[in-house]
C-alpha cells in the first residue's frame, strides 16, 4: 500500500500544538515515507515562517514527491473543473489523481469535509485516514 501525504499531516506533524499532532506523528513513525506532491509541499511550506522543517522532511526521505504535474495536467485540471462547487484546490486534485495512478494507497489527511466528498476514476472513493473525531 502506498502512503500518500495530504497538507495537513505534515502540518500536523510539524506543529506541536495541532489537535491532529500525535495522530500524524503516529502516521509517520509507522507508514513513512509518504509521497506526495509539489503542490502539497507549497501549501505545507505556507503554514509556517520558514519552509526549512517541511522540505527537511523530503530531505530526509520521510516525505517523497512523486508526481509531474505537467505530464498529469488534463486530469488535474478536470478534476478542479467536476469539484468547481467545492472549490477543490490544486493540492487536493493532485493528491486524487495520485490515488488513480496508485490503486493499492491510503490518503492521510485531516481534511474530512472534501475528501468523503471527492471520487477517484469518477465514482470510486478515494481511500484515506483521518484523525479520530474528538
Amino acid at each position: 500500500m502506498k502512503p500518500i501525504a495530504d497538507t495537513g499531516v505534515i502540518v500536523a506533524l510539524l506543529a506541536a500544538d495541532d489537535p491532529a499532532h500525535a495522530w500524524a506523528a503516529n502516521a509517520f513513525r509507522r507508514h513513512s515515507p509518504f509521497f506526495t506532491c509539489d503542490a502539497v509541499v507549497t501549501e505545507a511550506c505556507s503554514f509556517f515562517p520558514d519552509p526549512r522543517p517541511v522540505l527537511t522532511l523530503i530531505s530526509r526521505g520521510d516525505l517523497v514527491l512523486d508526481f509531474d504535474l505537467a505530464e498529469e495536467m488534463a486530469r488535474v485540471l478536470a478534476l478542479i473543473t467536476k469539484y468547481a462547487d467545492r472549490p477543490m484546490d490544486l493540492a487536493d486534485a493532485c493528491v486524487v489523481r495520485m490515488t488513480e495512478l496508485n490503486e493499492r494507497c491510503k490518503v492521510w489527511t485531516v481534511d474530512r469535509r472534501d475528501f468523503v466528498a471527492y471520487r477517484r476514476h469518477g465514482r470510486q472513493p478515494v481511500p484515506y485516514e483521518f484523525p479520530p473525531i474528538r
